[in-house]
């Protein structure tokens, strides 16, 4: 069930302030773009030469009408067909026809034209892309709405939207009726969450996901100086610089004991628009009662930040994964805890849900996946909360509530040692619902990817854009064009193929929507017009308690009307879990706008496949593969390359060589690639390359021929020695109980980064490895734990000095003892 962000009461109205924020105020009913009146909708910026290109007509004629596609130099016909007829759109109430001219692929600018309906507005047909700029205007929404620190105008679109610091108070916010025991929480360096300036975990951790998801399946999307941002030329993506600050204040929400703060936000409605930014930080603010979602939320955004940034800042990298196991630590600990709605201050939305299992999820995943990179002792933990989840593997609808899915993308994003059979799982839950999408598409009568047999929740638009994101995955997952196609046709739909015949994104489209429920922007609206690559919430008739949507219509047209923006919250707000997702998409099409250009004449003959693939060299993280050049005989040519690890499409390149990062530290990958030529033919993939990353590359093998001992030998020559000899036709066997160990002595303490276990049958499915400087272990450090080992080869990172080293058997995984073949100590 979707769970909605509701409003106790409706916002302030302007206050008559002293000192200008923005520019000059107007009132609400400046004049504003009016809708497109032609009943002919289509995308008003354009499409893809290989795009569906699918017209929605307003008409109650009951039989197909004749269109045409003319050119707007010279009006002339270029392509014409006739209407469908779809009948009544179930979301609009629209009697509706449908003119599919996809056919026709030459690149140019036209407009639709329908007997006895009308025409389109103009639009063009593109090989090239079509929102180049989109992603990054969107992406600077977040710099737009930094609180903490003075908003420069050299950074923003219009300068005229700087201003001071919002709340630089909040790094020491009291605890909303002493409910953290006298304490203040640091909570400086945030993103104001929405229409309002409260910051809200379960909301930024989402968001922040969001766009960190995008940076771990491209990371050269944003780099460093790619965005208008202070943090430009620091040597660090600028996209992770925004999360990084955007995400300050997380860690700061846990109070010295305790679960973390539901959120922070003002005692009262903050003045729209807020015209003096003193008056507003000098209003009264605390940190509401706890929850354990929101616990988990600042688990899960420590975790995934840390893994991001550790390669750029390990110190800092260091303090957020302290964060967040401590965090998830909390929550484990108070399971259960609701936010209690109706107890807080009246200044900010609720965030209600009841629902934690999710949250649990979502934040193991995150913590499992950086526990692994770090090499950390508790990564079989978190593993096993992942793993016995009963949310494992799900894939589907995601906002801030549920967040189910998040957890199974980063395990698709990232790699792990899941079992592969689970990971195929996983990528066949994402296709089937990416498919059920395309079907709810493909029976809609505008192109909206929600039914519309329900109800438009609260920001219909995000739930069209996170479904696009989930058709993206899937189409980087698979290559398969059609969730590529269902994507660009839910672009088609906000960008003004819809039932308000409006672009919901600022500044795209001839009739696009200029004013939003944003408390900064409207103070200089419209002499300062909003920025471009804004999202508006869109229409919902699910949860209505403003005054300026409009009640008793259909879904798809209970969205309120120009100017009203100060009261219509529930319909044109803008908020950064609405963003977050522009952002992902229009980048997402953006780079693979040439999958989808034009098809050539008649070319339906793939390349060859790639020869002589081969790894050139590997690191603890990186393999690098290079491989020789396909031919394309008389075809449309070789346009690229994908290459697949482990059988999952993971980059397209147009050399002869790729390298991919981000990899954990001795595991073996599968490569495998396949070229593209210009038309979209693929080959056939080529014979694989296998590779194993590294571990400490500096590390020397220290036990081989040290001296062993062992708690007990299951006969005369199955000795400790046998699992030291740097043989593999000899092994150390224990006796057949549990608690058996094995120890090594490195002769002086050593650094040990990495052991290597290659187990016989009888493996130990429960272990434990210790160093100590005590030959009995009386005192030890413990360097790694499971209880979920698989045996075969394992090799773990570990960090830790002393002597001596132990295997401990916790629980065998046969009737039999624990037996190596070999036991291997590396390090300095």
């Amino acid at each position: 069930m979707q769970r909605f962000r509701p409003r106790r009461r409706a916002c302030l109205t302007a206050a008559v302030l002293t000192a200008a924020l923005l520019s000059p105020l107007v009132p609400a009913t400046a004049s504003v773009a009016a809708s497109d009146t032609s009943p002919v909708r289509v995308n008003q910026i354009g499409y893809l030469g290989g795009a569906d290109k699918i017209a929605t007509i307003v008409s109650a004629a009951s039989t197909p009408l004749a269109w045409q596609v003319r050119r707007t130099a010279d009006d002339a016909v270029v392509a014409s067909g006739t209407t469908r007829v779809h009948g009544t759109d179930r979301a609009s109430g629209d009697h509706v026809h449908q003119a599919d001219f996809s056919s026709f692929t030459r690149a140019g600018d036209y407009r639709l034209t329908v007997d006895s309906a009308g025409a389109s507005v103009p639009f063009s047909i593109r090989d090239t892309s079509l929102y180049p700029q989109l992603g990054r205007e969107a992406m600077q929404y977040f710099y737009f709405h930094r609180m903490g620190t003075p908003v420069e105008g050299r950074h923003l679109q219009n300068p005229a939207h700087a201003h001071a610091a919002l709340h630089p108070g909040d790094n020491s916010v009291p605890c909303y009726g002493n409910w953290c025991g006298g304490s203040r929480l640091d909570v400086a360096g945030s993103w104001a969450d929405a229409g309002d300036f409260g910051i809200y975990p379960v909301n930024h951790a989402v968001s922040a996901w969001t766009l960190l998801n995008l940076y771990e399946r491209d990371p050269s999307a944003y780099g460093d100086g790619s965005l208008a941002l202070p943090e430009s030329a620091n040597g660090r993506p600028d996209i992770v610089d925004e999360v990084a600050y955007g995400s300050r204040f997380m860690p700061g929400m846990l109070p010295p004991t305790g679960l973390a703060s539901h959120k922070v936000h003002n005692h009262e409605w903050s003045a729209f628009p807020v015209a003096d930014v003193g008056a507003e930080n000098a209003l009264a603010r605390s940190a509401m009662p706890p929850s354990t979602n929101a616990t988990y939320a600042v688990a899960r955004n420590s975790a995934q930040l840390a893994r991001v940034v550790r390669a750029f800042d390990p110190g800092r990298a260091d303090q957020l994964w302290a964060s967040a196991r401590t965090a998830w630590e909390r929550a484990e600990a108070q399971p259960d805890v609701d936010y209690p709605n109706g107890t807080d201050a009246e200044g900010g939305g609720d965030y209600p849900d009841t629902v934690n299992s999710d949250d649990r999820y979502a934040a193991a995943a995150e913590l499992y996946l950086t526990a692994a990179r770090r090499a950390d002792s508790g990564t079989d933990a978190y593993r096993r909360a992942v793993t016995t989840s009963p949310h494992y593997g799900q894939v589907g609808m995601f906002d801030w509530a549920e967040v189910a899915a998040t957890g199974t993308l980063s395990l698709l994003a990232v790699p792990n040692d899941l079992p592969a059979a689970d990971l195929a799982r996983m990528r066949g839950n994402l296709t089937g619902f990416a498919d059920q999408i395309v079907t709810t598409l493909n029976g809609e009568g505008y192109p909206s990817l929600l039914p519309g047999s329900a109800a438009y929740p609260w920001g219909s638009n995000s739930a069209i854009a996170n479904r696009m994101l989930l058709l993206g995955t899937a189409h980087a997952v698979t290559g398969d064009l059609r969730y590529l196609k269902a994507m660009h046709r839910g672009m088609d739909y906000l960008m003004g193929a819809n039932a308000m015949r409006l672009s919901y994104v600022t500044g795209y489209g001839e009739y696009a929507e200029s004013d939003l429920h944003d408390r900064l922007a409207w103070g200089g609206y419209p002499g300062t017009p909003y920025p471009r690559g804004w999202l508006s919430g869109g229409p919902n008739n699910e949860l209505v308690n403003d005054n300026a949507t409009p009640a008793g219509k259909p879904a798809a047209k209970s969205y309120a009307g120009p100017g009203t923006a100060p009261d219509a919250w529930c319909s044109k707000e803008n908020t950064v879990n609405w963003n977050a997702p522009l952002a992902w998409t229009a980048t997402y099409l953006d780079r693979t706008a040439n999958r989808l250009a034009a098809p050539g004449s008649g070319d339906t003959t793939p390349p060859s496949t790639p020869a002589a693939l081969r790894v050139t060299g590997t690191t603890a993280n990186s393999v690098a593969l290079s491989w020789e050049a396909s031919t394309d005989g008389a075809g449309s040519g070789v346009a690229g390359y994908e290459v697949l690890r482990d059988g999952v499409r993971g980059a397209d390149v147009a050399a002869l060589s790729f390298t991919d990062t981000a990899l954990t530290a001795g595991r073996t990958y599968a490569y495998t690639v396949r070229a593209r030529d210009a038309a979209g033919n693929l080959s056939a993939v080529s014979a694989p390359a296998h590779a194993t990353t590294a571990g400490d590359p500096a590390a020397t093998l220290l036990s081989q021929g040290r001296p062993a001992w062992a708690s007990s030998v299951e006969n005369g020559t199955l000795t400790a020695a046998s699992a030291v000899d740097g043989r593999t036709d000899t092994r150390w066997s224990s006796a057949f109980q549990d608690g058996q160990w094995i120890n090594v002595d490195l002769g002086a303490s050593r650094s040990v980064s990495r052991v290597v276990l290659h187990w016989e049958a009888a493996y130990a499915r429960g272990f434990r490895v210790q160093v100590s400087d005590d030959p009995a272990f009386g005192t030890s450090r413990e360097l790694f734990a499971t209880t979920d080992g698989r045996g075969g080869t394992q090799t773990l990172d570990v960090r830790g000095e002393g002597r001596y080293v132990r295997v401990l058997g916790t629980i065998r995984a046969t009737p039999y003892g624990i037996s190596l073949y070999e036991f291997q100590v590396y390090g300095h």
